[in-house]
């Protein structure tokens, strides 16, 4: 994941989010932390020019109603169903 000469730094972080970061680099890159924060900044980057590019062209953000419902549809929530009307 990170080819060529790579630098060594640290971290000061919870035990929670440790735990939860090894538990990522296991699933994902064979336990290799380095690796999947390299990931991690490198989509991030690309969320970055998302950005850039949403607010050059006047895209609005998103609205925190919409991204709570994207964030159900990842987890695999049911949607909430739609009111009915009468007709008149």
């Amino acid at each position: 994941m990170r080819p060529g000469r790579t630098k060594t730094t640290s971290f000061s972080l919870d035990k929670k989010t440790l735990r939860n970061l090894k538990a990522l680099a296991a699933r994902h890159h064979k336990g290799n932390v380095s690796a999947l924060l390299a990931e991690i900044a490198s989509r991030e980057a690309k969320f970055v020019a998302a950005e850039a590019y949403f607010e050059k062209y006047g895209i609005p953000p998103l609205s925190e109603e919409s991204i709570s419902r994207i964030e159900a549809e990842w987890r695999g929530e049911p949607r909430p169903k739609k009111t009915r009307r009468r007709a008149a």
